[in-house]
């Protein structure tokens, strides 16, 4: 996992004030390519800032969590102590910024560079950090609701929320409520479009025979940067690398599928974070494939959450998985209904 993605794209800059303000806080979720890989929690108090992460990474295909924090002396106007420099997500995080460039410094890092704001439309902010393009959108309450930089996008938790960390989503998965081997299903119900506008029909043998051969081409089912990666030439790597290459080579081949975000029910266990690949099919209909283990897409195993493009930073994924670390979706399998 990319364990510096948080330090280098939470940043922007915004207008300086004359009065520091009272005491705060604020959380977000960051997620890659539609899928949350951590948490950002942001404190500022007494002139000091502090960036704190929490985010997914994986050790020899373990899932765990490394927290990096950094505090900084900033004055009333929000700028590092004794410098012209104003910590990126301090200037993001308090109020639209106004069109025109200052000099931010990373929290992690400490690099510092251009940050400029190139559009403001109302509540919507467009501009570059560090030459890389992003687009913000603030609250009514003037603090920043989400940010979208590349593939990555960060979108605030509601203060008070439960939420569970994105590890936590990933190690321990989801509790399923019912027994046997019935339909799973998420109450309240996500509507999952049966295919994307730009899929392209193609015929079931060729697509399992893709589907075998990415199969094969990676010996580690584990985890790894390919699963950031469209087309990455890993032999390691976990579900969504597995999703991203197969999609790659359709491409090749001249065909469009759609990547599956969702979740996987084996043996019995909780229903853990997954990604598998759609192709539609020639004469109507479509076919789930899982090329990392390539055993039947089923009902009774799978249960979709979102239907996304291979890519693109699939915001809407996103989006869903945020309602889950929420706890807005129960899984069930078969007709069990709360009372």
């Amino acid at each position: 996992m990319p364990a510096l993605l948080v330090a280098l794209l939470l940043a922007l800059p915004d207008k300086p004030v004359n009065t520091e303000p009272p005491e705060r806080s604020a959380r977000y979720v960051f997620a890659w390519r539609g899928v949350p890989v951590g948490t950002v929690n942001l404190h500022w108090a007494a002139g000091r800032f502090t960036y704190e992460s929490h985010h997914l990474h994986t050790r020899e295909g373990q899932v765990g969590e490394r927290v990096r924090e950094v505090t900084l002396r900033v004055d009333a106007a929000g700028h590092v102590e004794g410098t012209h420099a104003v910590p990126q997500a301090l200037w993001l995080w308090r109020a639209p910024p106004a069109v025109g460039c200052v000099t931010g410094r990373e929290e992690l890092s400490g690099q510092e560079g251009p940050h400029c704001v190139t559009a403001v439309h109302g509540a919507q902010v467009e501009g570059t950090l560090l030459g890389a393009a992003f687009r913000a959108r603030y609250g009514e309450d003037g603090e920043l609701a989400s940010l979208e930089v590349g593939d990555s996008r960060f979108t605030r938790a509601a203060p008070g929320a439960r939420l569970r960390a994105p590890p936590e989503l990933f190690a321990a998965g989801l509790p399923v409520e019912g027994r046997g081997m019935g339909p799973l299903r998420l109450e309240p119900a996500l509507e999952v479009p049966e295919r994307l506008p730009d899929m392209t029909a193609w015929a079931v043998a060729p697509a399992r025979t893709l589907a075998a051969r990415v199969h094969a081409a990676f010996p580690s089912k584990a985890p790894s940067a390919a699963d950031w990666r469209v087309g990455a030439d890993a032999e390691a790597g976990g579900c969504l690398a597995h999703a991203l290459r197969f999609a790659k080579l359709a491409e090749r081949a001249g065909q469009r599928v759609g990547v599956v975000h969702g979740l996987l029910v084996v043996d019995g266990g909780p229903a853990r974070p997954h990604a598998w690949v759609r192709v539609a099919l020639k004469g109507g209909g479509t076919l789930d494939l899982d090329p990392t283990s390539l055993d039947e897409v089923s009902p009774a195993t799978h249960v979709a959450v979102a239907l996304v493009p291979a890519d693109g930073p699939a915001l809407e994924a996103g989006e869903r998985w945020l309602a889950l670390l929420r706890g807005e979706h129960r899984v069930v399998r078969g007709a069990t209904r709360r009372e």
